[in-house]
């Protein structure tokens, strides 16, 4: 029979769950996953990221890349006859990929020797877990892991057929003729590249006056005209009112501008944020605090108000994203075991990441904000186009901007728009962790040639010294 004691008990094998778990054996504990889905719902090993979001996303995203250079293949001195993408086999190889790395995930816990259990949890106290129609757990400390999931609008109530989520389009096999999105943060905009590319007509809605509306504003401008040149449509300050069904397809009513529209389509995508999945799983029973929203409350160590019971990822509701869960999952595992470990408190730090073309990435304030603050501000930003590499590869729209506090050189802030941004982040991300100023950037030597060059030329901008601009 197998243990049903452990040192750590991770409900939920996401992002945030498996690398608590991970750490937790890493750090010598006895360790236990309960995972409620085997990969073919919304979760299994990976959880949403690596079965249904993160992970199959960009593989879809690099098909519609693909197919958007085609489409210009002349360009790149190409030629060919009767040239087709299917959509359906796009979505094979995504799942492929989904396939791989979850696997990876279930080796990863044999190798540390994590026990896996498959079932639904609950809570029945600070210690014990109880697996629907099986076991019970005990556990000295349990992390709660159970993610979030899309959330509905009213009147546009999520069906799965006609009003889907970024879980349901990324098994669409056959392309529709024409795709309404609601909201334009990271999925909206990513899927409107990617069915757009595939030559659906694509019309993006969004309440905020601005595509990407918690991005820096030059950011969403420039989003906003390379949308407008690939042929995306958009309706900003925009509230939709219902979708009505005609026949085979959908009329969504909306007003913008104080004018009544209409625009009629074959599905709508809801990609306006998420709800936690804190329902059913014994949180009231226990006692443990969530918000008005339902998200779990925790301190910077993922401490819940109940001792011994964390809260990692999606469900706390302090960043929604995977890189932010890996994070918190090891702080939890490290203060279930005893280890010296730091709190995460500065979530304006973490790198957020969009991946359409243009690709955007972000990290720190925007202008905006640091003005806010009373910040003096000091900008440096130059086109990706001094970096030569960019011409090259034929991909040098969107820039580079760095935001330094004037009196000290801090970075505190840096907006990407162009190509590879969300790899490009990272420098300035370790920047800011060695609390960097722009001189660093700018006296920094980078290879040539690279597209790095134009995070280099943007530190340089800050005090007038840019060579290529």
């Amino acid at each position: 029979m197998a243990d049903t004691s452990f040192d750590l008990v991770v409900i939920g094998a996401g992002p945030g769950g498996y690398h608590a778990a991970i750490r937790g054996a890493q750090l010598g504990l006895s360790v236990a996953v309960v995972e409620k889905d085997d990969g073919t719902g919304i979760g299994g090993l990976g959880g949403v990221c690596l079965n249904w979001g993160c992970i199959p996303s960009k593989s879809l995203l690099k098909n519609a890349e693909l197919v958007s250079h085609m489409k210009n293949a002349d360009e790149w001195g190409f030629s060919f006859d009767n040239f087709e993408a299917d959509m359906g086999k796009a979505v094979d190889r995504s799942r492929k990929v989904s396939d791989r790395l979850t696997k990876g995930i279930g080796f990863l816990l044999k190798k540390n020797k994590i026990q896996l259990f498959q079932g639904k949890a609950t809570l029945k106290s600070s210690t014990q877990v109880e697996i629907e129609g099986g076991e019970t757990l005990t556990g000295k400390n349990i992390v709660i892991a159970t993610g979030a999931r899309a959330r509905s609008l009213p009147g546009l109530e999520i069906d799965g057929e006609s009003i889907i989520t970024s879980r349901n389009a990324l098994e669409l096999r056959d392309q529709p003729k024409a795709i309404a999105i609601v909201g334009a943060s990271a999925i909206g905009c990513e899927f409107a590249y990617y069915f757009n590319a595939y030559g659906t007509e694509v019309r993006m809605f969004e309440v905020l006056d601005h595509l990407v509306p918690k991005e820096d504003e030059e950011v969403s401008k420039e989003l906003e005209r390379q949308f407008g040149k690939q042929g995306i449509s958009f309706a900003l300050g925009a509230k939709v009112g219902s979708v009505v069904k005609k026949g085979k397809q959908l009329v969504v009513s909306y007003e913008e501008g104080g004018e009544q529209k209409e625009f009629t389509c074959d599905k709508v995508l809801l990609g306006v944020g998420v709800q936690p999945n804190t329902d059913g799983i014994g949180l009231e029973e226990v006692g443990v605090a969530t918000s008005e929203a339902g998200f779990i409350e925790v301190d910077g160590f993922m401490r819940t108000n109940v001792g011994g019971v964390y809260a990692v990822g999606d469900v706390n509701g302090k960043l929604a994203l995977a890189h932010v869960a890996f994070d918190q999952g090891v702080v939890a595992a490290e203060m279930a075991a005893g280890h010296e470990t730091q709190p995460i408190e500065d979530y304006m730090s973490m790198p957020r990441c969009t991946y359409c073309n243009p690709q955007i990435a972000s990290i720190g304030l925007t202008e905006a904000e640091a003005r806010e603050q009373g910040i003096d501000v000091k900008i440096g930003k130059v086109p990706f186009a001094v970096a030569g590499k960019s011409v090259a590869i034929g991909d040098s729209d969107g820039f580079a901007k760095v935001i330094t506090d004037a009196d000290t050189g801090e970075v505190v802030g840096a907006h990407v728009i162009g190509p590879e941004a969300t790899e490009l982040i990272a420098e300035i991300g370790m920047l800011k962790y060695l609390e960097g100023t722009n001189l660093e950037l700018h006296k920094l030597t980078h290879a040539h040639p690279t597209l790095s060059e134009a995070i280099k030329e943007a530190g340089a901008s800050v005090t007038g010294e840019a060579i290529h601009f």
